[in-house]
């Protein structure tokens, strides 16, 4: 047959048999209730009379045992019974393979529609729950919205309404001859998942346009026709980038986790993203929204997060997505990467800092015991996607914050690109921004490629953050915080003043990024300090100090320090806090 994806546009689902194992509460509950009415029935008969509607069906079978049938009134009265007996029985599970169904037509783009004859208030409360994500507002049709319940066409005609298709553009979703019957006479293409005990002739019969097994059967045909109409994750990220530009950004997140497969999608954003960008986030099953803000990067928020994907049902089939700043990316980051020992992500930066340096290296943590990062892993994302409409929406002061770590990169590895930032103004042009951020996340996945694990090559990305890391706590500690970017800048200005002293860099290189970067973009450290503007003589002691605290130093009393021959030549030396070169350096 045709590739479902490709030639409908919704599916009809039913939900007992379908989304739930219910039905063998549902046929106890009948059997009880209308063996206390006095008409005997076989309990499996049910699965046959299963789609009409509750008062249908005692209609049918009271005419068949006394030859008459029941007022409107009679069925609610009996109709409620049998409700009470299906609610002592339990909650009924989640079908298994449900999940998988309903997420592969989602990633396919096909509307979803329930469409079921029950009225039975317990299980359509759990639809959002046990389903996030997977059925929209007023995308419903149940026994109080119809006149007529199946075999009768008109469930299904109103479910492919409010899909907005004609109903040759939806599929059904049945486990009941019954419903099949009303499928075929609303002119869906019908599929029946033989969940219960009806003969699989029974289906044949009502002409079943195509019959599973079970429902992980169609599942997994549902998925192998996915892989038909959805690219391959190697041929979104070719040559073996996992970075990907884009002006498309719903459009490419939906296809791209499409290509991976997954059960469900999560998304981890902040209020300050989703207020602006909500829109791009529909391709998500659940969202966890945080605060702004650098706290949320603790245990406590970890804590939070992988409560939200343990009380969801996240398993090491699902995918994170971050579409955020630093913090989101690398707390999302470091909790994908933990959580059953591994479960897959994206990272979707929405800041420049993101784009050209935080989301990129498969650096995740999270901070501890007031150190940046302290606690975290390596974890490569699945992809790294940027899109530079939300570099516009951002404040100056946010741009300017990530400029620092583009220059950091043209600085480190493309000489002529540092000249034009030097020479323009990033701020105002922004295809020179777009060029600066995209040759950051370039070089830095290229680094990283060559050495995962910092061992050798990416130890030159630590260029400005040994001093920029020490600005940036002490800055916070004295209750006066700075933007990453800002303590990176005032770091790298640093790191240049040793290159100068340490590694041969001409005065007038240092003297050139002062002029036309440090000062022209940044303000100065809000630092106490002497009359010549350096560091109170307290404050550089602190400073040394958290220095010495670094990740990167690799011996007691020293510290590592990447410095500059000249622009595009970086050189690592281990340098003794106790030389005065650092103190007055500052």
């Amino acid at each position: 047959m045709d590739n479902i994806f490709k030639r409908r546009r919704a599916a009809l689902i039913d939900m007992d048999g379908v989304l739930y194992d219910s039905m063998p509460g549902h046929t106890l509950a009948w059997k009880r209730m209308m063996a206390g009415a006095g008409v005997d029935c076989d309990r499996d008969e049910f699965y046959l009379y299963e789609g009409m509607t509750g008062a249908a069906t005692i209609d049918l079978l009271f005419r068949r045992a006394f030859g008459h049938g029941v007022t409107p009134e009679e069925a609610a009265a009996l109709y409620a019974v049998k409700s009470r007996y299906f609610k002592e029985w339990g909650k009924a599970p989640a079908m298994p393979g449900a999940s998988r169904m309903l997420a592969a037509l989602k990633r396919g783009g096909l509307e979803r529609v329930l469409v079921t004859g029950s009225g039975q208030a317990s299980l359509l409360d759990s639809i959002s729950h046990d389903y996030p994500g997977m059925f929209g507002a007023g995308m419903r049709v149940t026994a109080h919205d119809v006149t007529h319940g199946k075999p009768d066409p008109e469930p299904y005609l109103l479910g492919a309404g409010k899909a907005g298709v004609s109903p040759d553009d939806a599929i059904v979703i049945e486990n009941a001859p019954l419903g099949v019957r009303a499928g075929k006479a609303a002119g869906c293409f019908t599929i029946a998942v033989t969940t219960g005990p009806i003969p699989r002739a029974e289906f044949e019969r009502e002409g079943a346009d195509m019959i599973f097994g079970s429902m992980t059967e169609f599942a997994d045909f549902l998925e192998a026709q996915l892989r038909e109409v959805i690219p391959a994750t190697e041929t979104l990220l070719p040559n073996g980038s996992r970075v990907i530009r884009t002006d498309r950004l719903r459009d490419t997140l939906r296809v791209f986790t499409a290509s991976l497969h997954p059960d469900r999608i999560f998304l981890l954003t902040d209020e300050n993203v989703e207020r602006e960008w909500s829109q791009t986030m529909d391709v998500a099953d659940v969202r966890l929204t945080l605060t702004p803000g650098e706290a949320a990067k603790s245990v406590e928020g970890a804590s939070r997060v992988w409560q939200w994907l343990s009380d969801n049902g996240a398993t090491r089939r699902s995918v994170l997505v971050n579409m955020g700043g630093g913090v989101v990316t690398d707390l999302g980051g470091f909790c994908a990467s933990t959580f059953r020992r591994g479960i897959r992500f994206v990272n979707v930066p929405t800041t420049v800092l993101g784009a050209a340096d935080a989301a990129i290296g498969g650096k995740t943590g999270i901070d501890f015991a007031g150190l940046k990062n302290e606690v975290g892993s390596f974890a490569d994302a699945e992809a790294v996607m940027i899109d530079p409409a939300f570099f516009a929406t951002l404040p100056d002061e946010e741009r300017v914050s990530g400029f620092a770590e583009a220059v950091k990169m043209a600085i480190l590895t493309d000489a002529e690109l540092y000249g034009r930032l030097l020479d323009g103004d990033a701020l105002t042009d922004g295809p020179l921004m777009d060029d600066a951020v995209a040759h950051a996340a370039r070089a830095k996945e290229e680094i990283v490629r060559i050495d995962p694990k910092e061992k050798g090559l990416r130890r030159i990305l630590n260029f400005g953050h040994t001093a920029g890391h020490a600005f940036e706590m002490r800055c916070a500690a004295l209750g006066r915080p700075i933007s990453h970017g800002m303590a990176v800048a005032h770091g790298i200005g640093y790191a240049l003043r040793l290159s100068v002293a340490l590694a041969g860099l001409p005065a007038e290189e240092a003297e050139r990024y002062d002029d036309r970067i440090l000062r022209r973009y940044f303000p100065p450290l809000p630092l106490p300090t002497q009359p010549d503007g350096s560091p109170e003589h307290r404050e550089t002691e602190i400073l040394v100090s958290l220095m010495a605290r670094d990740k990167k130093n690799t011996a007691a009393g020293e510290a590592v320090f990447v410095l500059l021959a000249s622009p595009g030549n970086p050189v690592t030396k281990n340098i003794p806090l106790g030389e005065s070169i650092i103190t007055e350096t500052f």
